[in-house]
């Protein structure tokens, strides 16, 4: 294994252990409530389903965009991951909407690119905001806004992330350029009013 590979591998436990431990333990909690209780409180017991909700989603989603690419057979699966996976983020103060303009007869290696970009969008949307994914068959390219009132992105950041300054933040993103360059794809980012633009496309 090469010092880069390490360093990916350690950075991406770090990030995945990081994103399911505090649902793990609210699960955890609200199981040990119950049991104190001696029986289903209502109000325990849909605290314990709806975190267990969000564990799920989250496994699920981390399985399709860093595993195999079994799960991802077509469009309609990836923007259900992808959906759930945003739920889990939500809260009172946060919420998501998806817009979809996608055809059904897409490359498969877009499906990925689609789940990658887009949590990268919803971490850009510091209090939620609006996705929209754009991809037609026939076209090499990836189209996802984020617009919100709220936008965080750092563009040194993420243009000089390299293999030796990869952190558990940036896993994401580090994976996406890694993923577009076996491809011989890049990505371009842009402002457009209160939207941050990501383009995903075939080199030339």
């Amino acid at each position: 294994m090469s010092n880069c590979d390490f360093m990916f591998s350690k950075a991406a436990i770090t990030r995945f252990s990081h994103d399911l431990a505090g649902v793990i333990g609210a699960v955890s909690s609200s199981l040990s409530l119950l049991s104190e209780l001696g029986g289903a409180d209502k109000e325990t017991l849909d605290l314990a389903v709806n975190n267990a909700d969000i564990l799920m989603g989250r496994l699920r989603f981390f399985r399709a965009a860093f595993g195999n690419e079994g799960p991802l057979s077509n469009i309609s699966v990836t923007q259900k991951l992808l959906e759930d996976y945003l739920s889990t983020l939500e809260n009172q103060v946060v919420h998501f909407d998806c817009a979809w303009q996608t055809d059904q007869e897409l490359p498969i290696f877009f499906f990925r690119l689609i789940l990658l970009v887009g949590q990268i969008a919803a971490e850009s949307l510091t209090r939620g905001g609006r996705i929209d994914i754009t991809a037609r068959a026939g076209e090499k390219q990836i189209s996802v806004k984020a617009k919100g009132k709220t936008i965080s992105w750092n563009p040194d950041e993420h243009n000089l992330l390299t293999d030796e300054n990869v952190s558990p933040k940036n896993i994401p993103i580090f994976f996406l350029k890694k993923c577009l360059t076996e491809k011989n794809w890049q990505m371009s980012v842009s402002f457009e009013s209160e939207s941050l633009i990501f383009l995903l496309s075939e080199n030339h």
